[in-house]
């Protein structure tokens, strides 16, 4: 068995893998996070005499970028843990590990994995995923909408040429149109599955949860990041 923690930034990732044990010897590599990562890992895995379904990879979730490797090497056999960032902090304090940098965080979680054994993470399923990028295309056109309505509000104010306050106007309405469009796609996606309505009716029955929180919920709850505070 083999573990491999790895440290996910935007543009690249550390990778420490252990053979035998955190006191054994340790292999370092650096590849760039780009879609086809998760292949380029399990090639490296393979180099290294590692079969990839008897590998345990640990990391933490990054925003969106471990996305692309996390569900890559699930559909690739390999057991994936995601670390509450929290635990692994305390962790390296335990370990007397100050220093911070990547390659020592990659350390870290491999370390993690081995002495702690997290549980292997679940992917939503492929229903969540899409209502959660539906949310956070939401989320994105209400700042660009909240953006414009100032720009517009400055415009407005001072001795801006008509012609720029009209091209403002026009981005509001659009990006207004935009808005609803996809808050009717979100309403219509959790409509028309059964599993995520049923789901989404049981939250509403707390007191106080409706549609929008409602979703917002659905997303995070049903995302399989973590099972436990571990």
């Amino acid at each position: 068995m083999c573990t491999l923690g790895i440290d996910v930034s935007k543009n690249k990732i550390d990778l420490c893998l252990l053979t035998a044990g955190p006191g054994g010897k340790k292999k370092h590599k650096v590849l760039t996070n780009e879609p086809a990562v998760a292949r380029k890992v399990v090639d490296w895995l393979n180099a290294q005499k590692c079969v990839p379904e008897s590998v345990t990879v640990v990391l933490e979730a990054t925003g969106i970028y471990h996305e692309n490797l996390a569900y890559g090497l699930h559909e690739a056999g390999v057991s994936v843990c995601m670390a509450n960032p929290c635990r692994v902090r305390e962790f390296a304090h335990g370990m007397d590990i100050l220093n911070k940098n990547d390659a020592v965080d990659a350390f870290v979680l491999a370390c993690y994995g081995e002495l702690k054994s997290p549980a292997v993470w679940v992917p939503p399923s492929p229903e969540v995923r899409k209502l959660r990028a539906l949310l956070r295309q939401r989320d994105a056109l209400r700042e660009d909408v909240q953006r414009t309505v100032n720009r517009l509000e400055k415009a407005n104010s001072t001795s801006t040429p008509q012609e720029v306050i009209r091209s403002l106007e026009r981005m509001k309405s659009w990006l207004n149109e935009e808005l609803a469009r996809i808050e009717k796609l979100i309403t219509d996606h959790t409509d028309n599955d059964p599993g995520l309505k049923a789901d989404l009716d049981l939250l509403k029955s707390i007191k106080g949860v409706k549609d929008q929180v409602g979703r917002e919920m659905l997303a995070l709850l049903k995302d399989g990041t973590f099972k436990s505070a571990s």
